[in-house]
């Protein structure tokens, strides 16, 4: 995503702050990770958190060069199964403002875009909603 947007390219000493955030979810006992792998190695991931009431993806990393169709559905539909068995409540998602192809992903899962955060406004990101609960299949 960094090639193609240039305002999220990594500044110094951004994979050491990546790497312990992912450590301090790791150990988080209201966090989850799911991961996807091909060949022993990681493919894809999704991070899940709670704040306040409410359920957030911190963060889903998909790699372009190992695609599978479905991949990122299928991580999220696994976070969303925990999320509900856990407490069923809204999911938050931190979507990058100027990437069309993430909010149109999370579109098509249901989110809608949600205004009523409080804790972080930032320029860079948009935030969405959308129900912890699976939609029901037509019939």
């Amino acid at each position: 995503m960094s090639q193609s947007a240039p305002h999220l390219r990594r500044h110094i000493g951004a994979e050491n702050d990546h790497l312990a955030q992912l450590e301090a979810w790791h150990s988080s006992p209201t966090a989850k990770i799911f991961c996807a792998k091909q060949n022993n190695n990681v493919i894809g991931y999704i991070v899940g958190n709670q704040h306040n009431a409410l359920w957030v993806i911190e963060e889903m990393a998909l790699d372009a060069h190992a695609y599978h169709r479905g991949l990122g559905k299928g991580l999220f539909i696994a976070l969303q199964t925990w999320f509900t068995d856990i407490a069923p409540t809204s999911i938050v998602i931190r979507a990058p403002r100027y990437y069309a192809v993430e909010q149109a992903f999370w579109r098509a899962l249901g989110a809608r875009d949600w205004t009523e955060t409080t804790w972080e406004a930032n320029p860079l990101y948009t935030w969405m909603i959308l129900s912890s609960a699976p939609p029901p299949k037509p019939i």
